[in-house]
């Protein structure tokens, strides 16, 4: 491949989209933490729908900042993304086209059923921890309703947003180099490897300026590198995120649209928002590892639980299947008899 052609290919393309979308959100970080903390102080979204957002600006660190200006940084760089990809190409079409999204007419029942059986499924297995003694309930100042809408809104805001991300924009930029099955699967990776470039819980910024996006970021990079020498670490969390990506992937694949996915998605969210500031783990941190972890997000029970939704997504979308071909049968004899 010579050097023109290198530069002109969809491969170089998808790198300067990463390299971009991590610049980008390294950039924004500092605006958003300045924006959300001054927002907070000014007390604008106090007693009204929002409270509860309004509650997790003010406990968020940076870093929880940092994190949404990558998944911003990655929306923002599709637009000229798909440009880009699609230069000098026929029929261009436009960004719902690229993304390959149908039309889904029952796109407000997707969402539904996806955010309650998400949010159900950990919901259960959180109390079920509280049953057994491995889990204990806290003390909060938050009333339960606080927790709820802080919840539901960071749900919906999380599960929105990565779903574009990953479901949506990468995965219809990564189509352009893989074919169906890997991009499945690879999809799935990338959406569990991102999660994990966080950085140390430990590592705070005391004063955010205009470069802590970028020191973050290698910051990051050391972090990341180093927690792939402990095996608990990949089958606990890891397979987790992975199952998780596996699951969002296969209803975008049987759907053609975002919305069940974002539904499962937001309800996950729901369920681990919910659950971590109203319980404590009550065993050592690896005493229960790799079945049980410090959240619902980590533990080889999780698995299970995610495994088994991608289970329950299989039969819905099996028996569906079957009665659509029921009603198809049912239609083409009433026309034959019509006929006779």
């Amino acid at each position: 491949m010579s050097r023109g052609t290198f530069f002109q290919s969809d491969a170089f393309k998808i790198l300067v989209f990463t390299v971009g979308t991590v610049v980008l959100g390294a950039v924004l970080a500092p605006f958003l933490y300045q924006g959300g903390k001054y927002v907070v102080a000014q007390g604008w979204l106090e007693g009204t729908l929002f409270d509860g957002i309004n509650g997790s600006m003010d406990r968020a660190k940076f870093s929880r900042y940092f994190n949404r200006a990558i998944l911003l940084g990655g929306f923002i760089m599709i637009f000229p993304a798909v440009r880009w990809l699609n230069a000098g190409k026929k029929g261009r079409g436009s960004v719902k086209e690229f993304l390959k999204l149908e039309p889904n007419p029952a796109w407000w029942r997707h969402l539904i059923t996806g955010f309650l059986v998400g949010g159900a499924s950990l919901i259960l297995l959180g109390w079920g921890y509280v049953a057994q003694g491995w889990y204990l309930m806290n003390d909060t100042d938050a009333s339960l309703y606080e927790i709820l809408l802080e919840a539901l809104g960071t749900g919906i805001a999380v599960g929105l947003l990565e779903e574009l991300v990953f479901r949506g924009a990468l995965y219809a930029v990564l189509s352009k180099i893989l074919r169906p099955k890997p991009l499945f699967f690879v999809v799935a990776a990338l959406f569990a490897l991102l999660h994990f470039f966080n950085p140390p819980h430990s590592l705070s910024v005391d004063v955010v300026h205009g470069g802590s996006g970028f020191w973050f970021v290698g910051r990051i990079f050391q972090h990341f590198f180093s927690q792939f020498g402990d095996f608990y670490f990949l089958l606990s969390e890891f397979a987790v995120l992975f199952a998780i990506g596996l699951v969002l992937g296969y209803t975008r694949e049987k759907t053609g649209s975002l919305w069940l996915g974002i539904g499962l998605h937001a309800g996950w969210v729901f369920g681990v928002k919910t659950l971590s500031p109203l319980t404590t783990r009550a065993f050592d941190r690896d005493a229960m590892m790799p079945w049980l972890g410090d959240t619902l997000r980590v533990g080889a029970v999780s698995f299970f639980v995610v495994a088994f939704t991608g289970l329950a997504m299989w039969l819905w979308f099996r028996q569906s299947n079957r009665r659509m071909e029921q009603e198809s049968e049912q239609e083409e004899q009433e026309e034959q008899e019509e006929q006779g």
